[in-house]
């Protein structure tokens, strides 16, 4: 490994790799821990958690009697999290994702050095990883795209690394593990198939040797037929790969008139990358220079920048122009393979205008990096407080949290009914007395009022404090129905419903 060469090249001491390491990792934990008490769950993160304490508490740890569409390996490492019956804080369940935020940091950084042996890029990196809005607000949540980026990290840092131990078996066994990390990749979502032909590409590189491939099958193996035995042991019907494509409604290409409002609105979504307007022009104007080095030059180091971008613009095609949700966390996978093209993208551009610097080898590296952690660190910081229009941030449910304790003890024949939150309820309510009723419209809550209503039972209805809740107050009210304050909270107000 080119360790010593790297080092003498910018004139660094030897310790300092371990110190930016474990420095850029403390700035992570830094900008992340604040949103593992801050944020209240998304709906999709709530009905996560509580398949994760379905399975703690060993009420359904198959999740037989649930719909589910995603792989269960997210869901079976946040039980571990949760004592039995333990207090349903949002922060246990997010305590994995939040562990392996923290991992990507030198993982991004080991590739970088695997595939490159680059210091420059390596930091540049992790400075990325580290400061990224786009991670920052992804890292402290229970969705399955965080646990999933680490994991496909782990794959192809193995990947890069088995033919470089210092023995052949080794190498042997780190093409092993980087299969079955990626069977566990695909244990946790099936997005990471798209990984797939980047770690073929790597292996490539890298040389391996068919006893090699046959170690990543059989790794890969492992994880997947887990995965089908526990899917088959469910007897739930329909699959889980059937499941999703139903949530989906099925995978199509997109129509031409989607074509435009699809592609700014991903571009919106990765301008939270970076997160630095004053970064991002300077990426901007120095760009011409890059790419007319990734043509003019052949060599081992362009040709695997040249496969890393081109994965990326698959990877950014592929969602542009099939037609799945435009959600941010699709985004996440591919966050750190950027984080390292950025990287490449500051060294050669260093090196190429290098020459011309009359500045001492060190300091021609400390410039560039101070000045990017000093873009960078602010967008870190304001995505801390969740300012930035992605991954989870304080909206009207923070108020379900509140409410939720409220009726934790309330009589059994209790009933919420509900349209907004429905997800947070459940996770809230889970060891309650109170039956939560979703409506789909105004309409089917009279209906149902008009059978069930008994005054000795009570009847709640949870109501966002905005213009979409008058429709229902409306036809309560129309109906003979009147509704009484219980309490409100920012956001959301609890109403007993009463003849």
């Amino acid at each position: 490994m080119p360790t010593t060469n790297a080092i003498r090249e910018y004139n660094l001491p030897p310790i300092t790799p371990k110190i930016a390491v474990a420095g850029l990792v403390f700035l992570a934990a830094t900008v992340r821990f604040h949103g593992l008490f801050t944020n209240d769950f998304h709906a999709d993160e709530a009905l996560f958690a509580v398949w994760a304490r379905l399975i703690a508490t060993w009420r359904d740890p198959l999740l037989s009697n649930e719909i589910v569409d995603k792989p269960p390996l997210l869901f079976y490492i946040q039980a571990m999290m949760y004592p039995l019956m333990a207090s349903p804080a949002p922060w246990v369940a997010r305590l994995p994702n939040l562990a392996a935020s923290l991992l990507l940091v030198p993982l991004t950084a080991r590739l970088a050095w695997n595939l490159y042996g680059d210091m420059l890029a390596a930091v540049t990196a992790m400075i990325v990883v580290a400061c990224s809005p786009l991670l920052v607000q992804f890292s402290a949540t229970a969705f399955t795209d965080p646990l999933l980026t680490a994991v496909i990290m782990a794959s192809l840092v193995a990947a890069g690394s088995a033919r470089r131990g210092p023995t052949a078996s080794s190498g042997e066994r780190l093409g092993l593990l980087s299969g079955l990390l990626l069977g566990l990749a695909l244990a946790t979502k099936y997005q990471a198939a798209l990984f797939v032909p980047l770690h073929v590409a790597l292996a490539f590189f890298c040389k391996w040797r068919g006893d090699d491939w046959r170690r990543w099958l059989a790794g890969i193996s492992l994880p997947v037929m887990a995965l089908g035995l526990w899917d088959l042991a469910r007897g739930a019907g329909a699959g889980l790969w059937a499941q999703q494509m139903n949530n989906y409604g099925g995978l199509r290409l997109v129509w031409s008139w989607e074509l435009w409002p699809r592609l700014e609105s991903w571009m919106a979504l990765w301008s939270a990358f970076i997160g630095s307007p004053v970064l991002a022009f300077t990426l901007l104007l120095l760009a011409p220079v890059f790419f007319a080095l990734l043509i003019q030059q052949q060599d081992r180091p362009t040709a695997l920048d040249q496969l890393l971008l081109l994965f990326l613009l698959g990877y950014v095609v592929l969602h542009w122009l099939v037609a799945v949700p435009v959600w941010d966390r699709y985004l996440l996978p591919a966050a750190p393979l950027a984080a390292i093209l950025l990287g490449r993208f500051v060294s050669r551009v260093l090196a190429f205008f290098g020459a011309a610097l009359p500045l001492p080898a060190g300091l021609k590296v400390f410039i560039p990096v101070t000045a990017i952690l000093a873009m960078m660190l602010p967008a870190g910081i304001a995505a801390r407080e969740a300012e930035f229009a992605i991954g989870v941030r304080q909206t009207k449910a923070d108020g379900v949290a509140q409410l939720g304790r409220e009726l934790q003890d309330a009589p059994y024949g209790t009933v919420l009914y509900d349209h907004w939150y429905s997800g947070q309820w459940r996770y809230y309510l889970l060891d309650s007395r109170v039956y939560l009723s979703w409506f789909a419209h105004p309409d089917a809550l009279v209906a149902d009022l008009n059978v069930f209503l008994d005054e000795d039972e009570p009847r709640y209805l949870a109501l966002p404090q905005a213009p979409a809740a008058i429709p229902v107050q409306r036809r309560l009210r129309d109906s003979g129905y009147s509704l009484a304050v219980v309490r409100s909270v920012p956001g959301i107000t609890l109403y007993r419903i009463t003849p």
